[in-house]
């Protein structure tokens, strides 16, 4: 039986690394290539390529991603004609003969249902099935969207509470299922040595008998880090051995939020307590040196992938209630749930756990337990595969 060909597309074009690339690539080495023959298209070089060649034929090719186009009043009404044209209708010619070159039997698109609207419809006009990977879509879904999502032959959602948003909208892809990211955590078993967690706690200046807490994502808004700093000087009021770390390269447009958070820090006596690293590329050892993980976004997020990283640490975990964070963390047993943008909440969640840290530590044996019982790659290579072989079946 031939292989199917199937052509995935990842039209990020920031400049940025993120959880789509890392996701597609689990996905991709625990494909089976004995049915399907991967194809992967980036519009521009990453550093993530050669590992993506180990599994799969790349290959660059920059179709000028399409942009959003809201139409909330008439002057973008106006304006959103012109740039439909450009960005989707004119683009059909070029994309379907790229389509006649790669050949594939289906097209997964990486980066979910409101983008890449002009190869739905390219693979809709050629025949060929097309799905949407949602990796945190949220809404209000545009017009254009809603219309489009019917071009899908499937979505998939990466958690049940961004599901819901697909039959909220009223979208109507002819399928709309949900597969967990997935971890694997044999994959961070290097770096869980203790030597190495007290090695890195001393480069940071953490003493054996301190506390660490730590967050990690880009200086963003949306991430929260401006409440978690609030709450650990509500923490550090009455834990005198506490620290914490803040992990992330700022985003575009969040310089003025990472000078609120110094300027915070600085104006509260905090600098030797609470430290900005930055990007840094050994998230997973920094993971092992902190004794409690906190994500603190204010907004919902799809599926976190740096909580699966922290649960695969075996690390306690204080979450905000929010989109999918709630599938991954449960309350009192793999970690706490408080709610999103509350600082007096994540305080006393915090002072719950530095107070007692043999609780924390079961907690976090009890994330670990529940990261290998159900967000493994095998599981999510497993429901995808399922998917695939649904809308092959029903050609």
């Amino acid at each position: 039986m031939a292989r199917k060909r199937i052509l995935y597309i990842e039209s990020n074009k920031d400049g940025t690394i993120g959880g789509s690339y890392i996701s597609l690539l689990y996905l991709l080495q625990g494909l089976d290539k004995e049915k399907y023959e991967p194809v992967v298209m980036f519009c521009e070089p990453n550093v993530m390529i050669p590992d993506y060649e180990k599994v799969a034929e790349v290959m660059i090719y920059d179709f000028d991603p399409s942009v959003y186009m809201p139409v909330e009043n008439a002057t973008e009404a106006i304006r959103f004609i012109p740039k439909f044209l450009k960005h989707v209708v004119f683009k059909q010619p070029p994309l379907m003969r790229k389509l006649r070159e790669i050949k594939p039997d289906l097209v997964h698109l990486n980066n979910g249902y409101i983008h890449s609207h002009e190869w739905m419809l390219a693979c809709r006009l050629s025949g060929i099935p097309v799905i949407a990977h949602d990796r945190g879509s949220r809404p209000p879904t545009s017009r254009q969207s809603k219309l489009f999502s019917r071009l899908l032959d499937a979505t998939i959602s990466v958690s049940d509470a961004f599901l819901q948003n697909v039959l909220s909208e009223n979208l109507k892809p002819r399928h709309a299922c949900r597969v967990y990211n997935g971890l694997d955590t044999s994959m961070l078993d290097e770096f869980k040595s203790p030597q190495d967690r007290r090695r890195l706690r001393g480069e940071l200046g953490v003493g054996e008998d301190e506390i660490l807490i730590g967050t990690v994502g880009n200086i963003d808004y949306f991430k929260g880090q401006i409440v978690f700093v609030k709450a650990m000087r509500e923490v550090l009021r009455s834990h005198g051995n506490v620290r914490s770390i803040i992990v992330g390269k700022t985003a575009l447009l969040a310089e003025e939020y990472e000078e609120e958070i110094r300027r915070y820090i600085a104006e509260n006596g905090l600098d030797d307590r609470i430290a900005l690293l930055g990007f840094r590329k050994d998230v997973p050892a920094l993971l092992n040196a902190m004794d409690i993980f906190v994500h603190a976004s204010i907004g919902p997020e799809a599926f976190g992938r740096v909580i699966l990283e922290a649960m695969a640490m075996a690390k306690p975990i204080i979450g905000t209630d929010g989109g999918g964070t709630p599938e991954q963390v449960i309350d009192h047993e793999t970690g706490l749930l408080v709610p999103m943008n509350d600082v007096p909440a994540m305080a006393a969640a915090l002072d719950e756990l530095v107070s007692d840290m043999d609780a924390a530590r079961r907690m976090g044996a009890g994330a670990l337990r529940r990261l290998e019982e159900n967000f493994t790659i095998a599981k999510m290579v497993e429901g995808v595969e399922e998917i695939y072989e649904m809308i092959f079946s029903e050609d």
